[in-house]
């Protein structure tokens, strides 16, 4: 992961000292002894900065300093300040065999010399993980049932999802994600979680038939007998979220509250109970899926108002129905510092206004990667 003509700088150096080792006595040789010392403090940075490379280090941030020399924070190696010069102090004509430009790259450090010789370091970086879970709330506000609270009950109508101030959540100091309901304001015509959204909940159900609107926040739990509302979330945690698609009225966001393009690496998915019954049953107003039909979910990632990139994931095709938590990758969006999600389905879905299966499915532990520099 690092470029520099290693080779030449030590031909370089050899050829120096013969030189040097031939001189009369009575030549001056300050000069060239100073390009000697120059050539040393180079390979001995070079070997620094590549030592980290063998040691799997990675860059959490470089402080320049008035001098010209930096110092070079890694993640096990700690603090190292490499200084310009023969100990310290700049070679001739300003010029030295030691660093001279730093540039930070989306995911990599970029160390270049003076002659041109390049170290490109990795940068570090971490994933963290949305997993709406209580205890991993890390917000200045109430930390107790930060998430809990912000479940409806009942599922459809509620005070929380059709409030007349709206809901908006956020994952403070920890992926940054927030996402917003609209308020139910008639005159407005916006209506909460009708008009689109994605909401917190924890209700799992394991009986399909029959689901309608009414359990809209039900995610599939096939081990579960009817209702529960513990370990219905991805890997057995208790909290998800919904998605619910309403179009143009409130796309389904996550966004990046800071305003950082950062990348969604991962996220778990799985059906509604909702949604599902419908898939397979249909209802007054849509047909079921066809034997060669499918029901999609998109995530669109934008900078910014402009998409960038999309990823979909299939939760039904071919009559086969995904009926528990699966690992959607989103990491082709690249950074982004917004996801939208839509879903989408075969012709047999759609009426005269769009698609009339339910426009929801459940997600859950929303993994971003993390600069800390």
């Amino acid at each position: 992961m690092f470029s520099m003509n290693f080779r030449r700088v030590c031909g370089l150096a050899l050829s120096i000292i013969l030189a040097g080792s031939l001189a009369i006595s009575c030549y001056d040789d300050s000069e060239l002894r100073s390009s000697i010392n120059d050539l040393k403090t180079q390979l001995s940075q070079l070997q620094t900065l590549v030592s980290s490379l063998q040691n799997d280090d990675a860059v959490t941030g470089v402080t320049p300093h008035a001098d010209g020399s930096y110092t070079i924070n890694f993640k096990k190696s700690g603090a190292i300040t490499i200084h310009n010069g023969a100990d310290g102090k700049p070679g001739n004509d300003g010029k030295d065999g030691s660093i001279v430009s730093v540039t930070k790259g989306e995911d990599t450090y970029t160390f270049t010399f003076s002659d041109g010789t390049t170290v490109i370091l990795p940068r570090y970086s971490e994933i963290r993980v949305l997993t709406f879970e209580d205890a991993d709330y890390k917000g200045a506000a109430e930390t107790t049932n930060y998430w809990s609270n912000l479940i409806d009950d009942p599922e459809y109508g509620g005070p929380i999802l059709y409030s007349a101030d709206g809901c908006t959540w956020y994952d403070e100091n920890n992926t940054f994600i927030t996402s917003s309901i609209l308020p139910q304001n008639y005159e407005a015509y916006t209506y909460g979680y009708s008009s689109g959204g994605i909401a917190i909940s924890n209700y799992g159900n394991g009986m399909i038939a029959g689901a309608d609107f009414m359990r809209q926040l039900e995610v599939v739990a096939m081990d579960v007998d009817g209702l529960t509302r513990k370990g219905a979330g991805c890997g057995g945690s208790d909290n998800f979220a919904v998605v619910f698609d309403a179009g143009v009225y409130n796309p389904a966001t996550l966004a990046m509250k800071d305003g950082v393009a950062r990348v969604f690496e991962s996220v778990c998915v799985n059906n509604t109970c909702y949604t599902l019954n419908v898939l397979r049953n249909g209802n007054d107003y849509a047909a079921p899926m066809a034997e060669n039909g499918f029901f999609k979910v998109i995530a669109t990632g934008y900078v910014g108002n402009e998409a960038v990139g999309t990823a979909e994931y299939f939760l039904a095709k071919n009559i086969s129905f995904t009926t528990e938590w699966s690992k959607w990758d989103l990491s082709r969006l690249g950074s982004v510092d917004k996801v939208v999600f839509s879903v989408a389905g075969s012709p047999e879905q759609y009426g005269d206004w769009g698609i009339n299966t339910p426009a929801y499915f459940a997600i859950d532990d929303v993994a971003v990667r993390y600069y800390p520099d």
